[in-house]
């Protein structure tokens, strides 16, 4: 059984097989409205979304297939063991998405599934977003993707530690501009760690601005997870991290008579991470960023399906 809970086992040949399959679909949506005939989706959440929930159900409802929402707080999730409700639950569909709040939940649910589990985002990583990112770059450049540079400027987290692992599959040159190397707290994962460390394609650096300089793309993240972003107990940590982070926003004056692309994943905090000019700024590339989750996610699913041997034919 193939599973996503990160892009580790994933072969640089998966990662490429997956995105052709993504451009192929959104070039000609129309072509595959019945890959997916009578599959259904579970998508089980427990952090909030707006992308992750929009772009699985519209793409699975345009392969043919049935997405269900199940809310991790509105059901017997939160009264009994996780991996009793997946086993129960994986006899009911044809896939899991969990987008859970800690990995190891996630590890659960995939020793614990019938059918293939992906990673719709926890604390370590974010594997579909990653995977819609190389899928944009590819969109906006005329290079091969070993020969374009990506920087990635802010905090350290599960969405830099998902790049890190596609970038170094790829042969993308990826520059994380962050004030830490190291402190990564609960996103912290040690083989992203050692990759960073051995990699000739990776590197860190506290200089955003000799960063931005080589830069094809740049991107951005929120500095707090979204969970904490608005919560009154951690109002003075959340001040601090602020603060720390200011000197790596994206805004006019980094980008100054830069050519590169600008990305963020979303959700946005204007004048935090980046400032609201840059949003709709015409090098920026966000919110075809955003739309491309769907795109990414069909191909992937298409990919899946087949692994599993449970395309219907």
């Amino acid at each position: 059984m193939i599973h996503l809970p990160n892009l580790k086992h994933l072969s640089s040949d998966d990662i490429v097989d997956i995105l052709e399959r993504s451009h192929r679909i959104k070039q000609n949506p129309r072509d595959y409205t019945s890959l997916l005939p009578q599959q259904t989706l579970g998508m089980l959440f427990q952090k909030t979304s707006t992308r992750t929930r929009i772009s699985f159900e519209a793409g699975m409802t345009e392969l043919g297939g049935y997405a269900i929402f199940i809310d991790w707080n509105a059901s017997n999730f939160v009264l009994t063991d996780v991996a009793y409700e997946i086993e129960y639950m994986s006899r009911n569909v044809d896939c899991i998405m969990a987008r859970l709040l800690h990995h190891e939940d996630i590890k659960t649910i995939v020793s614990a599934s019938q059918v293939p589990v992906i990673n719709g985002c926890c604390e370590k990583f974010h594997p579909c977003q990653a995977l819609t990112d190389l899928f944009t770059i590819q969109e906006y450049t005329d290079k091969p993707l070993e020969q374009v540079t990506l920087v990635y400027a802010g905090v350290q987290n599960n969405v830099s530690n998902s790049l890190v692992l596609i970038c170094e599959r790829l042969g993308t040159k990826l520059i994380l501009a962050t004030p830490d190397h190291d402190d990564q707290g609960e996103s912290a994962d040690a083989d992203v760690q050692e990759t960073i460390r051995s990699s000739a394609n990776i590197s860190h650096t506290t200089d955003i601005n000799s960063a931005v300089a080589e830069a094809d793309f740049v991107y951005t993240d929120t500095w707090i997870d979204m969970q904490y972003f608005n919560d009154p107990s951690r109002k003075a940590e959340n001040k601090v991290t602020l603060e720390k982070m200011l000197p790596y926003q994206l805004n006019e004056t980094l980008l100054a008579g830069k050519s590169c692309k600008i990305m963020h994943d979303m959700p946005i905090h204007a004048d935090f991470e980046i400032s609201p000019g840059l949003v709709r700024d015409p090098r920026s590339v966000i919110f075809e960023q955003a739309a491309n989750r769907k795109h990414a996610q069909k191909g992937l699913l298409w990919w899946l399906f087949e692994k599993a041997d449970q395309l219907i034919t």
